[in-house]
């Protein structure tokens, strides 16, 4: 544990010194920590590492694991332990998760530091808190994560007390979301509500704020708290009304590089098309390939998980299509310079994330590990459908009002009927086929789970894991039909104690108050 947080913070105080290419304007000159914090535009390119690095291991092979985890896909060469709950404290995937979420952390008090302690009198109060705003978004995002998967984490704002003090405990859960809560709402009201392309914006903040009131408006199970949800309605219709944003008009357009930070991105993880080791997106060669990647190496994608699959309704054929690969399905925006494409195959693997070859399909901005599509964190669809959610509330059913009406537009847009009311069971059908192979499925079963432990457990235990169809052909009318079935090799049964992950080995044995009762963070 000491040496993890010496070396993210070592790394996080060298990496805010530097940028990465997607900003549109670079300091000039030789800067060094304690004199590059010189102009607002200094500042922007400071933080720039805040959307890549720092984020690198979790957007690995890391996300695969909660993409199986969720049962969105399942890969038998590709982490199948996080499908079938086998999870142990020595995973690999599982340790990449920690390390990075940790590296967003360490990097994210880098920033705030040098932004208090190193700005210019040139940087205005409004740059600085800006860039500070930025830092702690990302603080918050990643701090969410660590919650819903281990409940219970390390809360610190100062690399160095760690690195002068690495044995800490873990803090209450309740701390962690008044510390993520604080987080944004400073983000929220420092950050602008637009400016250059792909950066973070107060309506992120705000969006992200209202799934952190969802989320611990049920965490302690029982009634949801009212007054939780009420701020999460309130921040959703600030959102949905007053951001001036909309979604995009095709849903497949969501997963093409040339609508990266589309008006619908409200905060994504960007990615440097062709960059060096650590600022790329290197599931490219996971999810793709080789009819797919024009020529560039790839080792296949895993399958869908099948009652993910049959979660779909028939109509359903827009979002299902941009999210797996089902049998004579055409993609005309994938090898045009063959004309398009059209898949034969009775395998059913992923589309999303997969998003064709080099030259016409992606300006040659594709190479083995690249892919140039940036990762969502969150999308404005996810505040419409979060909206629905909060309106429900504790109730049965949802029969009007902006929740529905908000869920009906993500509906349209995948262009199939609208509903009159909707039920839990059907925001949670919706919101799995929304944000299928997004990597954010998980967290939701989690934040659902909290709140109706009986239920998810249910559901999930009910759930087909660890088997796969080796065929899957689709008739005139689009129904798909399953053959030649693959059974696991054990029953999956998801009890209370596979629910959060078990903290990684390495660090408990260097920190062994990993293992001891949570405490009270000091705010002060």
């Amino acid at each position: 544990m000491k040496k993890l947080y010496i070396l993210l913070a070592v790394l996080a105080s060298a990496l805010v010194s530097c940028s990465d290419s997607f900003l549109e304007k670079l300091p000039q000159g030789n800067y060094v920590d304690g004199t590059f914090y010189v102009s607002d535009n200094a500042l922007e390119a400071a933080t720039a590492i805040l959307y890549n690095r720092p984020w690198f291991e979790y957007n690995s092979g890391a996300v695969l694991g909660l993409s199986q985890l969720s049962n969105d896909c399942f890969g038998p060469w590709n982490d199948p332990q996080f499908n079938t709950f086998q999870v142990t404290a020595l995973d690999g995937s599982l340790s990449s998760l920690w390390k990075s979420i940790y590296a967003v952390v360490t990097t994210s008090n880098s920033v705030i530091e040098a932004c208090e302690t190193k700005a210019s009198a040139e940087c205005t109060p409004e740059g600085i808190a800006r860039a500070i705003g930025e830092a702690r978004l990302m603080r918050a995002a990643a701090y969410f994560y660590a919650l819903r998967l281990w409940g219970p984490v390390i809360l610190f704002e100062n690399n160095q007390d760690i690195v002068d003090n690495p044995l800490r405990p873990r803090n209450k859960e309740e701390d962690v979301f008044r510390f993520i809560i604080r987080d944004l709402e400073y983000a929220s009201e420092y950050l602008p509500e637009s400016w250059t392309k792909g950066r973070a914006t107060k309506w992120a903040a705000k969006a992200i704020l209202a799934k952190v009131y969802l989320c611990r408006s049920g965490w302690n199970g029982g009634l949801r708290n009212e007054d939780d949800l009420e701020m999460c309605k309130a921040l959703c219709e600030e959102v949905c009304t007053q951001s001036g944003l909309k979604l995009l008009d095709n849903y497949e357009d969501l997963f093409k590089y040339k609508f990266n930070n589309n008006e619908e991105s409200l905060l994504s993880m960007q990615w440097v098309p062709l960059g060096e080791w650590g600022t790329q997106n290197q599931m490219f060669s996971t999810w793709s390939f080789s009819e797919i990647s024009g020529g560039v190496g790839c080792w296949g994608s895993p399958f869908a998980a099948v009652e993910m699959i049959q979660q779909y309704e028939l109509s359903d054929s827009l979002r299902r299509n941009a999210t797996f690969f089902t049998q004579f399905s055409h993609y005309p925006y994938l090898c045009i310079a063959d004309g398009g494409y059209t898949y034969t195959k009775t395998e059913t693997h992923i589309k999303k994330g997969a998003p064709g070859g080099p030259d016409d399909d992606n300006d040659g901005y594709c190479a083995p590990m690249n892919s140039p599509l940036n990762t969502y964190i969150i999308r404005l669809a996810d505040t419409y459908l979060t909206y629905a959610e909060a309106c429900l509330g504790n109730d049965e059913e949802l029969t009007g009002g902006p929740g529905l009406e908000y869920l009906n537009k993500v509906r349209e847009r995948a262009r199939i009927k609208p509903v009159k009311s909707v039920t839990l069971d059907d925001i949670i059908r919706e919101r799995r086929i929304e944000f299928c192979m997004e990597y954010s499925n998980w967290y939701d079963f989690v934040t659902w789970y909290k709140w109706k432990p009986a239920k998810i457990l249910t559901m999930l235990s009910n759930q087909m894991r660890g088997g796969r169809y080796d065929k899957t052909t689709k008739d005139e009318d689009g129904e798909l039909h399953y053959e030649t079935y693959m059974p696991p090799t054990t029953e999956v049964i998801v009890t209370d104690d596979k629910m959060f992950m078990p903290y990684p080995e390495n660090d408990v044995i260097q920190n062994p108050l990993l293992k001891a009762e949570p405490v009270s963070y000091d705010f002060n």
